[in-house]
């Protein structure tokens, strides 16, 4: 079979652009039942309590260490990491170095990793974030108002927020969040652009 110049000139331009937007495609495609198979077994893995996909009971809204007023609601459109911890509170020294390490792997994604501290001066807070070399978002609940309406009852305490703003999962306690079933974990969450609750 022959084709004429003009006709192999126009599928090859169709090839070309068949290529080049096949890792787009793939990029954003949604979550696959297989996936959802796994998100829940990493769930079950790091004893992560699934949540139905709710909105949080308020919008957060605090001080960052720069005076700066921070919303939660501001980062929807992203998997959101939410922590709350205290200076004080050994588990949460332990845990925020696998926090950082976290951060570092999904920052430039749809991902946003915010540390709630309670009741503590930014003084404190932000002499914390540099002896342990700290770069994600910290927020300053100074008179911990926004304990109660989440429920928190211990520290750390972890909530994951999908791309809607809908709480999905819950954590007590610290993790190892540099861990490999955390990474895979939120690589699937970040990759799921629908962010399904179920």
């Amino acid at each position: 079979m022959h084709f004429r110049p003009k006709t192999l000139f126009t599928l090859m331009i169709c090839f070309a652009l068949t290529i080049f937007a096949w890792p787009a495609y793939s990029a954003s495609k949604p979550i696959t039942p297989a996936d959802q198979e796994q998100i829940n077994g990493l769930f079950k893995t790091l004893g992560i309590i699934k949540l139905a996909g709710i909105a949080p009971p308020i919008d957060i809204e605090l001080e960052d260490l720069s005076g700066k007023m921070i919303r939660v609601s501001d980062f929807k459109g992203k998997i959101v990491f939410i922590n709350f911890w205290a200076t004080w509170c050994p588990d949460c020294r332990v845990e925020m170095p696998s926090m950082e390490k976290l951060f570092q792997r999904f920052k430039d994604r749809d991902f946003a990793m915010v540390a709630v501290n309670l009741r503590e001066s930014p003084k404190k807070v932000s002499a914390f974030f540099k002896k342990y070399k700290l770069s994600f978002t910290a927020l300053l609940d100074r008179k911990g108002r926004t304990a109660l309406p989440f429920g928190i009852r211990s520290i750390p305490t972890t909530f994951i927020l999908n791309q809607k703003g809908g709480l999905i999962g819950k954590v007590l306690g610290p993790r190892e969040w540099e861990s490999e079933a955390a990474t895979i974990l939120f690589e699937l969450l970040i990759e799921d652009k629908a962010a399904p609750a179920t």
